[in-house]
């Protein structure tokens, strides 16, 4: 009996040690796992009061806005930046530099045979994108934006964005599928410029007269539009890279401007000819002008010579009136005389008769005559 006790005694003791060591042992991982629980809390503390609420604006060209709670706080542009982490403050990061986005109202793609280019047909409304002239006419059409974000606290109040303002505008699923974000916005608006000028605009002058006109009123409605909007967008240019008659009449379209063309130009010949005649007209003008100028001058000082010269004639004459009648008469003579080649002189001889003489020889040309004949 008291064998079997001491037997019993004996199994319950090693029991109690084996219970003790376990307990032991579980007490020691416990305390190793709180360890690691502490450290693993200190360093998650640690990274959420520095890393977490640390940024660094590195770039240039973009901008990044504090927002606590849900409320705006600042915008920075540059430099490093510490703030409480999320759920206390928000950070969103902004693209600020120049960024484009295509805007088509052109037709759906219908390919032709193999290896021709698309072909034209019947344009539908919903499948195909197109514009409508003022006198009813279509065109198609390519714009580029170029814009940025100037102020990104408008831009995140005022705009509806993605949840990363950097990626692509959110696909909306409803009963008319489609997107919803600022490239969507600024689509829409340049949409409703684009319609309204063109449908104030001749088809001619969007094609080929007014090409810059049509593009630049674009973009002073689109930019008035962005302006009512305090969207924190800035539209920096529009270009039109593209814009045309539909398919099926780009041909005739092709052929009305090519004789535009060539009309132009023979105005343009025209209109050079045309000055180049007046010049002509007002050079030969300006040279009668001044031939007759010329011409004046030496009748006038001619003139005034002759005066000068009569004058002293009649000066002598009044002194002696036969000698200078005389000596007018002979040189008259010799003048007369001097012109002619064969000379006949008929004179009166002191008897009372007269007589002719006649010269054998003819006298030689002189030089004076030689000029004249």
């Amino acid at each position: 009996m008291d064998k079997s006790n001491t037997t019993k005694d004996s199994r319950e003791e090693h029991q109690d040690s084996l219970y003790d060591a376990g307990m032991k042992s579980l007490l020691k991982s416990l305390q190793i796992v709180f360890v690691f629980l502490i450290i693993i809390i200190l360093g998650m503390l640690l990274r959420f009061l520095t890393l977490e609420g640390y940024f660094d604006v590195k770039k240039s060209q973009e901008a990044v806005i504090v927002l606590r709670f849900g409320k705006y706080v600042n915008t920075f542009d540059k430099g490093w930046h510490w703030f409480l982490p999320y759920p206390v403050h928000k950070f969103i990061t902004f693209k600020t530099n120049r960024q484009s986005l295509k805007v088509n109202f052109l037709p759906a793609m219908r390919p032709g045979p193999p290896g021709q280019p698309q072909q034209g047909g019947p344009l539908a409304p919903g499948r195909d994108s197109y514009l409508i002239t003022g006198g009813a006419n279509i065109v198609h059409a390519e714009w580029v934006i170029n814009y940025k974000i100037s102020d990104p606290k408008a831009y995140y109040e005022n705009t509806s964005w993605p949840k990363n303002p950097m990626d692509d505008d959110e696909i909306v699923e409803c009963d008319i599928p489609g997107t919803r974000g600022p490239q969507t916005m600024l689509r829409t608006l340049l949409h409703d410029a684009a319609i309204k000028v063109t449908a104030s605009m001749k088809v001619d002058d969007i094609l080929t007269q007014k090409k810059l006109i049509y593009e630049n009123k674009v973009l002073s409605i689109l930019r008035g539009n962005i302006a009512k909007m305090n969207c924190g967008i800035e539209i920096i240019g529009l270009n039109l890279n593209r814009v045309s008659p539909p398919i099926v009449t780009k041909i005739a379209f092709s052929a009305v401007t090519h004789a535009g063309t060539a009309a132009a130009t023979l105005v343009d010949k025209a209109k050079e000819y045309k000055v180049r005649e007046e010049n002509n007209v007002k050079i030969t003008v300006a040279q009668i002008h001044a031939d007759a100028r010329v011409y004046k001058t030496v009748v006038v000082s001619q003139s005034k010579a002759d005066s000068i010269y009569f004058d002293s004639i009649y000066k002598e004459y009044k002194k002696n009136p036969e000698t200078v009648l005389m000596a007018l008469y002979n040189n008259t003579l010799s003048e007369v005389l001097d012109k002619i080649n064969q000379k006949y002189i008929i004179g009166t001889s002191s008897k009372g008769t007269q007589e002719v003489r006649i010269k054998i020889n003819p006298e030689l040309i002189n030089e004076k005559n030689k000029e004249l004949n």
